[in-house]
């Protein structure tokens, strides 16, 4: 924003540029970003170590970078920190992905059905729910929470029956029994 002035002979004239965002949405939405960028970075990292990779001297620069991007959040939120919701939404791996690559949402109807009918969507989605099991079974592993673990256990196990069943049901789609 700003105001610019130009002359047209004798005449002088003003003219004041509006932006569509305030100061402060746009303070928002470049905290919010950088917070975005550095929670994904730090998780990533996090959950490449707990896998046995992964840069673990990083997390100190990485934690650091994170706790300046949630105090720039703040100020610019008038001291609210992000809502679980908004740190659940910023580190939804799906969400993520498609964020980054928008092409992969640009699906026309004809695959979307094509993906229901044959699996596909079923597939992915068991095996998210056994990646997302398996994070909460180690997670409860490393502070000891056994109730947490035999759930998550649980719902691992489950998402693996499902997934075989997605299995089945393509073989037998493409290998029918004579």
């Amino acid at each position: 924003m700003g105001n610019h002035e130009w002359t047209a002979g004798d005449t002088v004239m003003a003219l004041r540029v509006v932006s569509e965002q305030s100061e402060k949405d746009i303070l928002k939405k470049r905290a919010h970003d950088q917070l975005t960028r550095d929670l994904r970075r730090f998780a990533a990292n996090f959950l490449r170590i707990t896998s046995g990779s992964g840069k673990p001297l990083d997390l100190l620069r990485q934690t650091e970078k994170l706790t300046a991007s949630l105090q720039a959040y703040a100020i610019a939120h008038d001291g609210a920190l992000p809502t679980p919701r908004t740190v659940h939404q910023i580190l939804d791996s799906r969400a993520a992905l498609i964020e980054y690559r928008p092409w992969i949402k640009e699906v026309d109807e004809a695959s979307r059905r094509r993906w229901e009918e044959d699996g596909t969507n079923a597939r992915n989605d068991a095996v998210a729910g056994i990646i997302k099991a398996g994070l909460r079974m180690m997670a409860s592993e490393l502070v000891d929470q056994l109730t947490q673990h035999s759930t998550a256990e649980s719902e691992f196990y489950e998402q693996i029956r499902r997934l075989e069943d997605v299995k089945e049901k393509s073989r037998r789609r493409h290998n029918p029994k004579k």
